[in-house]
Formats: C-alpha cells, sequence, structure tokens
C-alpha cells in the first residue's frame, strides 16, 4: 500500500480549498458593517429617531466628511442631535461601511398638557423655544430648552412657541 495522494484526489483537495476560502471570502463581504435607516441624503424631521445597521460594532457620526472629531455611539446609546447635515458610517473591528450623510431639519413643537390643576408646556421639537404668553393684553414671555416642561397656571391664556 503507498501512502501517496492520487492526481485526482489532489485536484478534490484543492477544489475542496478553494470551495472553503470562497465560502470565507463570501461571509467576509456578506457581513461588512452597512447603514439601514436613515437612508443616504435623507431629511429628518422627528426629534427621537433610532439608527440602524447591519454587522456594525460602532456608529461614527459627524458633522465633516473627514470624521475629524466624530461622535462614537455604541449599541443602546442615545444622543440628541441639533438641527444641520450629518455624516455616519458603521465599523466593526477593521472594517467600516461607506460614509453616508443625513440632514436633521429645524423641528419647533411645543406641547400643552392640561392636568387637574394646571397646564404642563413642553418643548417637544429639536430646537429651544421662546414661549409667549398673552392673558388679555398683557404678555409674558418665558424659555424652554429641548426636552424641558414647565408647570404654568391653568387660565384662559394663549401660548405660542418660537424658535429662539
Amino acid at each position: 500500500m503507498k501512502n501517496e495522494i492520487t492526481k485526482t484526489e489532489k485536484k478534490v483537495i484543492m477544489a475542496e480549498v478553494i470551495f472553503v476560502i470562497g465560502i470565507f471570502a463570501f461571509l467576509f463581504f456578506l457581513t461588512t458593517p452597512s447603514q439601514v435607516y436613515p437612508l443616504h441624503g435623507m431629511t429628518i424631521i422627528e426629534p427621537n429617531f433610532n439608527i440602524e445597521i447591519e454587522y456594525g460594532e460602532e456608529v461614527l457620526i459627524s458633522i465633516d466628511e473627514n470624521f475629524t472629531n466624530p461622535v462614537i455611539l455604541k449599541e443602546d446609546s442615545e444622543i440628541t442631535l441639533p438641527p444641520g447635515v450629518y455624516y455616519w458610517k458603521v465599523t466593526s473591528g477593521f472594517r467600516g461601511s461607506e460614509v453616508q450623510s443625513f440632514i436633521i431639519k429645524t423641528h419647533v413643537g411645543l406641547d400643552i398638557k392640561e392636568r387637574e390643576e394646571n397646564y404642563e408646556l413642553q418643548n417637544s421639537g429639536n430646537v429651544d423655544l421662546n414661549i409667549t404668553k398673552n392673558k388679555q393684553g398683557i404678555t409674558s414671555s418665558m424659555a424652554l430648552e429641548v426636552g424641558e416642561s414647565e408647570e404654568v397656571e391653568k387660565d384662559d391664556a394663549e401660548y405660542e412657541g418660537r424658535q429662539s
């Protein structure tokens, strides 16, 4: 008995090696980090939105395409971004996705919730608000930062919110 490998066996082994390398290469490129949401060039109005990715560990967000001072987000990170243009990419180890951009549009929002004894004014937008209260010709004002709320007297006043 000889322990030599025949030409046919060498071809089969070589085909198996090429097949396994091909599978690993396919999986490597298939699992490249990628962005799902927001889409490239998308304009976002909602102050609260989720970034969706595939096969990534970190999201880098920057105000410039070169990512000079990026914000790095990991799973379950939360951040409030002011209106503007942002560039982002996804990384996983030494691999990264292409750079894409999205725009956060200015959104002014003032919610007034009626309570038992008062009203609650809440800034539901993504910019700071100046709120004007007009009651029988007397005007007063207050400021609310993004996400902030204020309780006010329950009366027949009119409230108007404008971007600071």
